[in-house]
């Protein structure tokens, strides 16, 4: 009797901690994963809540209770840096090349944050953390070249109606462009996720951007008044892509892989530091492709971005400034112009801040007390 009462109790209580976990991510799914999504039509919440925790990354509070006195502010942690797009000769394709007049430098996202990353990892490594760089040069990491995708992009376009020699050329130039796009965009995300995931497997990645804003509608190619920073992290998917088999098998992934609540405490700590470094006011955005997250950072996001979603481990997206705004370009022109010339660099120098938000940011949820 005594046996059957104590097993009794025993499965009320396991099914009072499954009822309890299945509304834990109930309301996940409803504040941060898939707010604005009919979110049931798609996920049983209950087949969700049967997934067992499972990484190789380590936590922040396991990093810094396993540090024992007297190591570096960092030890123990392996930390991946991402400098986000590629810059160099793929800059213009990627939509990430300008310049405001013809004697200004031109500014490459992919270049600005390379920069932005060595500087961190140099600091970062003195500190005791292993740093893993994603890439080290204007170079792609993905291996496949634009050719290696002409026959899926020749999918994506009907074969010309017409015989003409310029139809075929429209057709083929039509084709040639989104091999590129696919080669150094999602080629080269998908690449750089499967390299974190299989062979770097650190403890949380960082990536690296700088924002930049729409051109005026009035006044094209005029500098804008604002600027911003803001940080992301996997979350908020819609209708239309909870629908695809492949995003729904990742959403459970990064929900139930115990990557999610690091990534919240990482990008809270991240989102601080650079309001503390850089002074801008966080970022706002309107529609439904992003929702902040109460209780947190006013500057941190959760977003359904490729990266942030093929990553397993915890994974931050970092986007300060706006390079084209009438406070940040000038400030890029002036890095630019100083490492060009070899000159000392500027004393408040955009990149150098940039970098020293990244180190405090890791040494907010690494180093030292938990938080």
């Amino acid at each position: 009797m005594y046996r059957s009462r104590w097993s009794c109790a025993f499965f009320l209580l396991i099914g009072h901690l499954a009822c309890a976990e299945v509304t834990s991510i109930a309301a996940e799914l409803s504040a941060r994963y898939s707010p604005f999504a009919d979110w049931a039509s798609f996920l049983d919440p209950a087949a969700i809540a049967k997934n067992q925790p499972t990484g190789w990354w380590q936590s922040p509070e396991i990093i810094k209770g396993a540090r024992s006195e007297g190591k570096l502010r960092l030890s123990g942690l392996h930390i991946a840096l991402e400098p986000g797009h590629i810059g160099g000769a793929w800059a213009e394709w990627e939509g990430r090349n300008f310049r405001m007049a013809e004697d200004d430098y031109w500014v490459r996202e992919g270049e600005l944050v390379l920069e932005v990353a060595l500087r961190a990892a140099a600091i970062l490594e003195r500190l005791g953390a292993e740093v893993s760089l994603l890439r080290t040069s204007s170079h792609p990491v993905n291996p496949k070249k634009p050719a290696d995708y002409w026959d899926a992009a020749a999918k994506e376009f009907a074969a010309p109606s017409q015989v003409s020699l310029s139809a075929q050329f429209s057709h083929a130039l039509a084709v040639r462009d989104q091999a590129i796009r696919m080669a150094i965009i999602t080629g080269e995300l998908a690449e750089r996720a499967r390299l974190v995931n299989e062979s770097i497997r650190p403890d949380a990645l960082i990536s690296l951007h700088i924002n930049a804003a729409p051109w005026s509608e009035v006044q094209p190619r005029q500098l804008v008044d604002s600027d911003h920073a803001h940080v992301l992290i996997f979350g908020c998917l819609l209708a239309s892509e909870l629908a695809v088999t492949r995003q729904r098998e990742r959403l459970i992934e990064k929900m139930t892989n115990g990557s999610g609540p690091i990534e919240v405490y990482l990008g809270d700590a991240m989102g601080e530091a650079l309001a503390d470094a850089t002074g801008l006011p966080p970022s706002d955005y309107s529609g439904d492709n992003a929702v902040r997250l109460e209780g947190t950072s006013a500057y941190l996001w959760a977003r359904n971005l490729m990266l942030l979603r093929l990553v397993d481990c915890p994974a931050v997206m970092l986007e300060p400034y706006i390079a084209n705004s009438r406070t940040s370009y000038p400030r890029i022109q002036e890095a630019l112009r100083a490492r060009a010339h070899h000159e000392p660099l500027p004393e408040e120098d955009i990149l150098i801040e940039y970098a020293d938000a990244v180190v405090q940011g890791l040494l907010r949820a690494y180093g030292g007390e938990p938080r």
